[in-house]
This record gives C-alpha cells, sequence and structure tokens, in this order.
C-alpha cells in the first residue's frame, strides 16, 4: 500500500519523540542541580590595645574587628565576644598576659591573633592630704598628713621631707603664704603629687 502523504514518516517520527525526551531530561538535569553558596573567608581585620604596658591594677582597652565570623572568643580567660566590626573591650591583667582572639567562619576554618600586654608595678597613689589649718598667723605651727599606696618614697616640699611610709605627718612654721608639694614616688619613678597652699591671715 502506498505511503500516505499526510503522515509523516515512522523514523521521522521516533527521532521527534526522542529529541523531544532528551530536550527534557536535559532540562530537569538542569534544573535538579543545586546552587553554590560562596562562603567568604573569615578574617580578623583589627587587633590592638589602647596602651601596651599598664600598672598592676590598671585596666587596658583591648580593640578588635572581624569580618565573615560566625564566633569570637578571647583567651584568657575563655570569653565569647560579638562579632563586630569594630569594638573594645577592658582587660584587668595581674600579671605580663599574651591574649589571643578567634574568630570562625561559617565554613567552621578559624583565624587567630595574639598581643601581649606588658604589667608593671602598680603606680604610685596620694589617697589623702590633712592640713591643721589652711589660714594661719605667720610664725604658727602647721600639720601637714598624708597617706599613700605603693609609694617607694614620700617628699614634701619646701620642707625637703622625705619619707617612705605610707602614712605621716610633719610640722612647719610658714611666715609668709607657703604652698607644699606632696609627692608620691613609686618604683618605676613614676609620680602622684598634690599641692596644699596655706595663707596667711
Amino acid at each position: 500500500m502506498p505511503a500516505d502523504p499526510a503522515k509523516p514518516p515512522v523514523w521521522l517520527a521516533l527521532a521527534v519523540a526522542a529529541g523531544l525526551a532528551g530536550g527534557a531530561q536535559t532540562a530537569c538535569s538542569r534544573a535538579e542541580k543545586p546552587a553554590v553558596k560562596q562562603v567568604e573567608a573569615v578574617r580578623i581585620t583589627q587587633f590592638y590595645l589602647s596602651q601596651p604596658s599598664v600598672s598592676r591594677g590598671q585596666q587596658a582597652l583591648l580593640c578588635y574587628g572581624v569580618e565573615n565570623a560566625k564566633t569570637v572568643r578571647l583567651d584568657p580567660p575563655r570569653q565569647e565576644l560579638s562579632a563586630a566590626l569594630a569594638r573594645c573591650v577592658e582587660v584587668s591583667p595581674a600579671a605580663t598576659t599574651t591574649y589571643t582572639l578567634t574568630a570562625v567562619g561559617e565554613d567552621g576554618k578559624a583565624v587567630t591573633q595574639s598581643l601581649t600586654v606588658t604589667v608593671g608595678p602598680a603606680r604610685a597613689k596620694i589617697l589623702n592630704v590633712n592640713v591643721s589649718s589652711l589660714e594661719v598667723k605667720p610664725g604658727d605651727l602647721v600639720n601637714i598628713c598624708y597617706t599613700v599606696e605603693n609609694a617607694r618614697t614620700v617628699t614634701i616640699e619646701p620642707l625637703r621631707f622625705n619619707g617612705s611610709k605610707s602614712k605621716g605627718c610633719v610640722s612647719d612654721q610658714p611666715r609668709k603664704p607657703t604652698t607644699y608639694v606632696i609627692s608620691a614616688v613609686g618604683a618605676g619613678g613614676e609620680k602622684d603629687q598634690e599641692r596644699v597652699t596655706v595663707k596667711m591671715r
């Protein structure tokens, strides 16, 4: 029987069907591939101290900044910090201490940086100065008493007084208005000073 010219050949119909099936399979395969998420690498952008050395009992500011961090911690002692671009925390080391900042990214990878705070002797400090009277007649007796801490020596001028005790008193008989300078000198040579002026009546 002769082929019907209105119908396409069998081989052409099969080829078209196969092509459509293959195209559909390719489209499905493309649709099934998951999108790959790019994870930005974690970075410590800054890590520094307000001052690299402090006296015992003093505080220092430790400042840091991180990018793309999931968690941030500081050691010692271990403490969790916020993943901030710029932040400062107070530290009070009792002795010279090396601090380590650790930032962990979304992929679990960690980066660290360390720095050291040097701790020196405690600073000398004047706690109290008492004067028996701030206004006297020429030649009257004046008592100047002091209390200090962490001082190697205590001086009082213009009396040329030099002592080493944390508490003490010294007397004077000024005949003109006099300004007394009390200085507490620490082990490192640093000074804490107070001035008291006694006037004449």
